[in-house]
């Protein structure tokens, strides 16, 4: 682990919408994000509902187009590709959708599904050496081989979700995306499924984007943890330190919601409880994006923007001007936040 697979420089994916005065307006779901993520990790990307993170996964692979900004795998930029390289590149990259139910073709049997990549990317060459690679598949994620030949709406959720796990690993991918991948799952099947996806990034040396917005998952499973807000990401470390010792509001509200198995310790702690809504992506505040909720605004977070800055532990990154304006640290007093001189 340590060099990059994939790379996101400055990249958009904004969407027009109607109204919003002369012409319409645009919907900033994704609002000039840099983003690496390291071969052989497993980085995980938090955010509440809305705020682009399933957007940006697909913007990877170029399941939506990027409106800016540029995406390279391994080296080669997935915005410039024709079919046929991106063909290529998507036999590497693969995805692993929220809704077991939805992204599996109710008409078509396992075999069928699991064995579509196998066809597309002439993988096997014959009918019985792909009936035997889905049969690894399927062993791979914990299913009997046996089932085969049956439909979707034969197995359960964390079932279906295991099939759609198989048919993103039929293509030997190097890099999957798992978008919301425990959402629609049962709590006890989500750790199941959790588990499965640990062991196969260890045992087939899987790099993975985990997206969701369950930061105990995230948590969990990753080595890093990318915070996404309002279309951009707006803290990035390694996932113990994020998880320990939050730099931006927005994480530490987070982590506040995310209850704590011990009843005397649940009680006893302390919650952040941001005011306000989420701000709409078509009409994205001034200066820091946060700032109409955030608990410690002050004067620089009306006008300037943060950049992605260090704080806190080494690799942790934050966007907000707890950590200075363009570099310079602040402190606080009795009086508030204000700037070291």
């Amino acid at each position: 682990m340590g060099d990059v697979l994939v790379s996101a420089r400055g990249l958009e994916v904004h969407f027009p919408v109607r109204g919003g005065g002369k012409g319409g307006g645009v919907l900033r779901a994704v609002d000039g994000v840099d983003l690496d993520v390291l071969r052989g990790e497993t980085l995980g990307l938090v955010g509440e509902s809305g705020c682009g993170k399933s957007t940006l996964g697909n913007a990877l692979l170029r399941l939506v187009p990027p409106t800016g900004g540029t995406v390279t795998f391994d080296g080669t930029d997935v915005t410039s590709l024709d079919r046929r390289g991106l063909k290529e590149m998507r036999r590497r990259a693969g995805m692993v959708f929220q809704d077991p139910f939805a992204s599996l073709d109710p008409r078509r049997t396992v075999a069928q599904t699991v064995s579509e990549p196998l066809e597309v990317h002439g993988l096997r060459s014959g009918r019985r050496e792909r009936a035997a690679r889905v049969a690894e598949l399927l062993e791979l994620v914990g299913l009997d081989p046996a089932v085969a030949g049956r439909y979707p709406h034969e197995f359960s959720g964390g079932q279906r979700q295991r099939v759609g796990i198989a048919r993103a690993l039929a293509g030997e991918p190097d890099f999957l995306v798992c978008d919301e991948a425990i959402a629609s799952l049962d709590v006890s099947v989500q750790a199941q499924v959790l588990n499965l996806l640990r062991r196969l990034q260890r045992q087939l040396g899987l790099t993975l984007l985990f997206v969701s917005h369950d930061l105990s998952a995230v948590r969990h499973i990753s080595d890093r943890i990318a915070v996404m807000y309002l279309g951009r990401i707006v803290e990035i470390g390694p996932a113990a330190a994020v998880g320990a010792d939050p730099q931006m509001p927005y994480t530490q509200a987070l982590l506040s919601a995310v209850p704590v198995p011990h009843p005397a310790k649940e009680r006893a702690r302390e919650r952040i409880v941001l005011r306000g809504d989420v701000p709409s992506p078509s009409a994205v505040p001034s200066g820091c994006r946060f700032r109409t909720r955030c608990p410690y605004v002050f004067e620089p977070c009306d006008d300037v923007d943060p950049a992605l800055q260090p704080a806190g532990a080494p690799g942790q990154l934050a966007a907000c001007h707890l950590h200075g304006v363009e570099g310079t640290p602040v402190t606080e007093t009795p009086e508030g936040v204000t700037a070291d001189p």
